[in-house]
């Protein structure tokens, strides 16, 4: 007897065909070819008499409550970290830490965030394969944790919550990688077809406290304030504090004193474009704002996204399921990529990481300065994709050191993401980068770098308070008095190592040749110098008797 013939193909049975997903990336890949293989078993069952059926078949009931598609689920969870193995690589390549106070800055909420993330990843594992009762989850499978707080989800179609599915799984890998990688492990340590797959750990920063690696317990503000602060001047201690940083003898005597800071960088902190934030929050629903950092290499982005993302939320955030640790607005750069130049690349780049959707005149940057004398010498520690003629003894080299008979500028050649710039020198670099911000009309924030180490809290909450964010009412500056790897002192963290960098007027000017300095005072932008309140060095004694290439 001739087998039956199989049914047609229904609209439900093509839901995961590629040809659903021309814009999707490489997991679409999974659904069609473990789709086909399910319906091909559907063919042969009917051929051989029907004597074995699908729990759930296709034609009935919700597709998520399909046996065949929560096992691809569950399978996609454990395979789809190998689809973007260079994932971690494009979302943090550009910003890994050098030596120097930037190393430990870039990793100030390091530690406890891992511990979050590992954690975090662990628990999601669990509660997705196995139920209350040891069982298979059902609803833990069919309705990942989250997505009952999307308004419409349950009348979704099947493919648009395949879609959201999926993306729940790119989270949780993204949130493995990243744990995985910040302890220094390989996360793929298997082989791939025959080849390794490449993978650099980050160096391990678990001294928290004991040569051992043991963690020691964070005392509270209550108990620091009752311990010896060994002379150390109020202002800082109480910043420190704030962070739960011990203070030890060793630190207390260089640490700066808030004499230093004021001379430095005067009393109060410096943001412009305040008055920006009312025609900001009129014209972007409170849903769709989100707030961000932008900023030349070595300017505290980083930090800034941590501040932000830690202490203040967009309540309304929640509604537009967006890539973001905690679903609240913070981001953690400009949709164009917060080191290329405005001008050039608003509207016409979207940046790799956390660029994809966003609508790019609702985003509301916050532009990081910093002193362009200090930030030369950050970038003498990591120049990022900066390309110019200097060696560990000659840097910043504004005047290139070789030729001795006139000044040259040492031409600086800058990779951006749609284009190679070139500059007359570092300096000439940051006239030009920041006067080009300072020239842009739509709603952003300018803030200084030093103002994130010393005025912390309340730049953060103007910040929040600009887009109409909840601030927190328990301010965490540092969630971890981490010890790095190679640090100036056995407790110094992030901040204590920033604090004594850019805190001590003695340490601005440390490799600069006299001819940099009198180059520097001819060719500074003294309008933005005077507007962000940094003032120009004294400059060297007997005068510059080098002729200017010029």
């Amino acid at each position: 007897m001739a087998a039956p013939r199989s049914r047609p193909m229904t609209a439900e049975d093509r839901y995961g065909q590629h040809s659903d997903y021309s814009d999707a990336d490489s997991l679409h890949d999974y659904d069609y070819d473990y789709d086909s293989l399910n319906h091909s078993s559907q063919q042969r069952h009917q051929q051989r008499g029907g004597r074995k059926r699908l729990a759930a078949g296709h034609g009935h009931g919700s597709i998520l409550m399909n046996g065949a598609f929560q096992k691809l689920l569950f399978l996609l969870s454990l395979v789809v970290v190998f689809d973007l193995v260079y994932l971690w690589d494009v979302f943090d390549g550009l910003d890994d830490p050098a030596d120097g106070p930037e190393a430990g800055l870039h990793h100030l909420h390091a530690s406890r965030r891992i511990e979050n993330l590992v954690h975090g990843a662990i628990s999601g594992i669990k509660v997705g394969v196995m139920g209350r009762a040891g069982q298979p989850s059902d609803r833990a499978l069919a309705a990942p944790r989250s997505y009952d707080q999307i308004p419409g989800y349950a009348g979704l179609a099947d493919a648009a919550k395949v879609k959201e599915l999926e993306h729940e799984v790119d989270q949780w890998r993204g949130k493995f990688e990243m744990a995985m990688a910040r302890l220094g492990e390989n996360p793929y340590p298997e082989q791939i077809g025959g080849n390794a797959v490449p993978f650099t750990p980050v160096p391990p920063n678990l001294g928290l406290g004991t040569d051992d690696h043991v963690r020691k317990p964070k005392k509270t503000r209550e108990e620091l304030e009752a311990m010896d602060t060994f002379g150390a001047d109020e202002r800082i201690v109480r910043i420190l504090h704030g962070a739960r940083v011990e203070i030890d003898e060793e630190m207390a005597r260089d640490l700066p004193t808030w004499d230093d800071v004021v001379e430095m960088y005067g009393e109060e902190p410096i943001i412009e474009g305040l008055d920006t934030c009312e025609r900001y929050r009129a014209s972007v629903d409170a849903a769709d704002r989100m707030i961000g950092p932008a900023g030349m290499f070595n300017t505290g982005t980083n930090l800034l996204f941590e501040l932000m993302k830690t202490n203040c939320r967009i309540a309304e955030a929640r509604l537009r399921p967006r890539r973001e640790p905690r679903q609240n607005g913070m981001r953690w750069q400009v949709p164009w990529g917060k080191h290329n130049p405005p001008t050039t690349h608003r509207f016409k780049n979207i940046a790799k990481a956390w660029g994809k959707g966003i609508k790019q005149d609702e985003f509301m940057p916050v532009v990081l300065i910093k002193d362009p004398y200090t930030w030369m010498g950050s970038q003498c520690r990591h120049k990022y994709t900066t390309f110019w003629g200097h060696d560990e003894e000659h840097c910043p080299n504004l005047i290139r050191w070789r030729v001795k008979d006139r000044d040259v500028p040492s031409e600086v050649r800058v990779k951006y993401a749609l284009e190679m710039k070139i500059y007359e020198s570092l300096l000439d670099m940051w006239n030009k980068w920041y006067e080009e911000w300072d020239d842009q009309t739509f709603p952003h924030l300018t803030t200084r770098f030093e103002d994130l180490l010393f005025h912390g809290e309340e730049v953060t909450r103007k910040a929040c308070e600009c887009v109409g964010g909840i601030f927190t009412d328990d301010f965490q500056y540092v969630e971890d008095s981490a010890k790095p790897a190679r640090g100036i002192h056995k407790g110094a963290n992030g901040l204590v190592k920033a604090m004594m960098q850019y805190g001590d007027p003695k340490k601005r000017l440390v490799g600069y040749t006299d001819r940099d300095r009198w180059y520097s005072s001819k060719n500074m932008d003294t309008a933005l110098m005077s507007k962000y309140g940094y003032k120009p060095p004294p400059l060297p004694a007997g005068g510059n008797t080098v002729k200017d290439s010029s």
